[in-house]
């Protein structure tokens, strides 16, 4: 009985396989008109999302300018004075990179700070 399985389920495999080997019927072809119009109703979405994200990065530019100016005013009217003035300088100088970030809107690289002392302790 086995042996009659085998050549069946081998000619059956043969026959899907010499089916799938032809693939699909070709597709027929798409008036040149309407995938043009497609093609040119994405564009304007794509434009129009260029340009809100344009816009969101002016908005980023703007307000990383505000922020670089309130932290000058914040320093300027002692918030590194008092107990631990070192944390607030490093706060301070985190949040000047990120308004540096945010008003490099037209810089294709971003600036690395090297003078930065990381993972090191004041000397006691």
């Amino acid at each position: 009985m086995q042996r009659f399985h085998t050549p069946v389920l081998c000619a059956g495999g043969a026959l899907i396989a010499s089916l799938l080997s032809f693939g699909p019927a070709p597709a027929q072809q798409q008036d040149p008109n309407k995938a043009l119009a497609a093609l040119q109703a994405q564009i304007t979405e794509l434009e129009s999302k260029v340009e809100s994200c344009q816009e969101f990065m002016q908005q980023q530019a703007a307000a990383g300018k505000e922020l670089t100016e309130a932290l000058a005013r914040s320093e300027a009217e002692g918030f590194t004075a008092g107990i631990n003035p070192r944390s607030r300088e490093v706060l301070l100088e985190g949040l000047r990179t990120q308004a540096k970030a945010m008003q490099s809107v037209d810089s294709k690289e971003p600036s690395k700070d090297t003078s930065r002392r990381q993972g090191r302790r004041r000397d006691r």
